[in-house]
């Protein structure tokens, strides 16, 4: 699993490595084995931003590579066993991590999905019904036909039987037919009842008679025929009825017990319970409709689940956030302590460079009385190298407090990398505290570029000391000879004046390299804020996504109100202001604060 918690999964493993190897290399100055490992960390945001498996592979790489430095840069056998162990549960864990969240996106497609699915299962039930009703609607009406057509064929037949018998008596029958006209017409009326005359002659005549009472005993068969249709027509409507309502029954009772199942379901779902599984089951109609719901409940369980792992992520991502922004002002704090004590060892240098130009002046009015003063020029002489002393010693403890603020870039530039890869785990919510990342690691490199230039300004000031005290003790042995050396004596007071000069125009360059690193030291600041309204606006993402979560009942989970509680309450704490940094003066730019002295070329990070 990735985590729910920052400290669990494979999340948590891959953290754990990771502040294993780091604390590790704290000891280690090889700066070839930091920007390994600072790539790996890239390659591990790259991924995290953009989802792409070409990062993974050079993850892999670059673990190689790390894994192949000399002993001598791991600072001991001990130390690089230690390490390694480290780098080889972070590959592990990141690779884990890489296939789990490649994963998580296919969960997502299927959830959506599923969802999709519900709807045309519900239409097909309701069709499913139609057709049953129509069938048995078809049925009744094809017996209610077949029953009215035979009554018709009876009915024909009769007609044609008696119109033929007609046809033939009339012309063969007179006067005596006339009886049976009339018996005929009786019959024809519907009158079965009476009974036909010369039925029992032996001629035509009662043939005719006989064919006759034929027809009144097809009459009445014929109204036998009728009634019993009539009753068969009538049993056929009630064996239809009944028919029609066996099937609406049987229909209905399928129905509802599957609509109670899926309603029963569907609270639930509707309660945020997707732990249940509909285990009755339902017609062989139906049957496959509840397999379909519990396979969406089930899915819509592990992709709510996956959903909970990664705001678990979202939460370590918020607070790695918060720690960065945290030792973020520390570091600031330090800066404008190092930048307050090179703007008091800067008005230190001015006072030396104003005192030697001072005196510079006053031996080339000693110069011009020479022998009567040649006593007091030794003193003055001998003040000046003091001074020119003072002013080496100053020179070098400048360069010391540039490696500490170069030092204090470098940190600042490896503690915004290491923001940037934690926004990135955060995913979209995390993107604009990363570009706030990048903008403090062009600062802090803005900060190293500076420190540089103040260096080689110093180095360039000390060439100039150098050459002060060299001049200063030429001008001593000088004044050894006074009298013949007067001349030689002004030159070199001329230079020394010259060389007081370039200093004050080096040591105004300085301050104004000082004022722009206090600029970069309030932009730090201001960006702390910035870091911190974010790391606060992510944890109240997060803790609402949490509570949305904690509505549904998961299999295997508990509620999440608690963490979202914690997750709310964390938020609140990052949202509340810091101490801001005192606003330094244009010239003393204020930080508090040590840091480690570094190399020159830490900036190809």
């Amino acid at each position: 699993m990735l985590g729910l918690e920052p400290s669990a999964g494979k999340e948590g493993a891959m953290r754990a490595a990771v502040h294993t190897i780091e604390e590790a290399l704290k000891s280690v100055s090889d700066k070839g084995l930091k920007a390994s490992m600072l790539t790996m960390r890239r390659h591990e945001k790259d991924f995290i931003m953009r989802r792409d498996h070409k990062y993974v592979e050079k993850h892999a790489e670059e673990v190689k590579v790390f894994a192949g430095f000399p002993t001598e840069t791991f600072g001991g056998k001990d130390n690089q066993a230690k390490i390694l162990a480290a780098l080889k549960n972070y590959g592990d864990a990141f690779s884990d991590y890489a296939a789990m969240a490649e994963n998580d996106a296919v969960l997502r497609k299927r959830m959506s999905e599923t969802f999709s699915a519900i709807e045309p299962i519900f239409e097909q039930m309701a069709t499913a019904i139609e057709a049953e009703k129509a069938d048995a609607e078809t049925k009744s009406a094809a017996m209610q036909q077949f029953a009215e057509k035979v009554a018709l064929a009876a009915v024909l037949a009769a007609i044609a039987i008696i119109a033929a018998t007609v046809f033939l008596v009339g012309r063969t029958i007179s006067k005596p037919i006339v009886a049976t006209t009339r018996s005929m017409t009786r019959l024809a009326e519907g009158d079965t009842a009476s009974a036909i005359p010369y039925a029992g002659r032996k001629d035509e005549i009662g043939e005719m008679a006989g064919a006759v009472e034929i027809f009144r005993q097809a009459a009445i068969a014929n109204q036998r025929l009728e009634a019993e249709a009539a009753d068969s027509r009538a049993r056929a409507d009630a064996e239809r009825a009944r028919l029609q309502e066996e099937a609406e029954a049987a229909a209905q009772a399928r129905l509802r017990q599957a609509t109670s199942g899926l309603a029963g379901g569907l609270q639930r779902l509707a309660a945020g319970d997707l732990a249940f599984q509909l285990s009755e089951p339902f017609a062989p109609d139906f049957e496959q409709l509840r397999h379909d719901l519990n396979s969406a409940v089930s899915r819509l369980g592990d992709a709510l689940a996956a959903v909970a792992d990664s705001s678990g992520s979202i939460d370590g991502g918020s607070r790695e956030i918060s720690e960065s922004a945290d030792d973020l002002s520390r570091r600031t704090e330090q800066q404008a302590a190092s930048l307050e004590q090179t703007a008091a060892a800067l008005d230190e240098i001015t006072a030396n460079v104003t005192s030697s130009t001072r005196r510079a002046e006053e031996a080339r009015v000693v110069a011009g009385e020479a022998n009567s003063s040649a006593a007091k020029s030794g003193v003055v002489v001998a003040s000046a190298v003091e001074a020119m002393r003072r002013i080496e010693s100053s020179s070098g403890q400048i360069s010391n407090i540039i490696g500490v603020i170069d030092e204090i870039a470098f940190q600042t530039n490896l503690l915004a990398l290491n923001a940037g890869v934690e926004a990135a785990r955060a995913g979209d919510a995390g993107k604009g505290f990363a570009v706030v990342a990048q903008e403090v690691r062009e600062l802090a490199q803005r900060s190293a570029k500076a420190a540089k230039e103040i260096k080689e300004l110093i180095r360039n000031s000390s060439v100039e000391v150098e050459g002060g005290v060299k001049l200063v003790r030429d001008t001593g042995e000088a004044l050894k000879a006074i009298g013949g050396h007067v001349a030689t004596i002004n030159q070199h007071m001329d230079a020394i004046a010259i060389s007081a000069r370039e200093q004050s125009v080096g040591l105004s360059e300085v301050n104004t390299a000082v004022n722009q690193m206090d600029q970069v030291t309030q932009k730090n600041a201001a960006m702390v804020e910035e870091a911190n309204a974010a790391s606060a606006q992510l944890a109240n993402e997060a803790g609402r996504l949490r509570e949305l979560i904690a509505r549904f009942t998961l299999p295997g989970r508990t509620s999440g109100a608690t963490a979202a509680s914690d997750l709310r309450a964390m938020a609140r704490t990052m949202a509340a202001p810091t101490a801001p940094v005192r606003a330094a003066s244009a010239a003393r730019p204020i930080s508090r604060g040590n840091a480690a002295v570094a190399q020159d070329d830490w900036q190809e990070f």
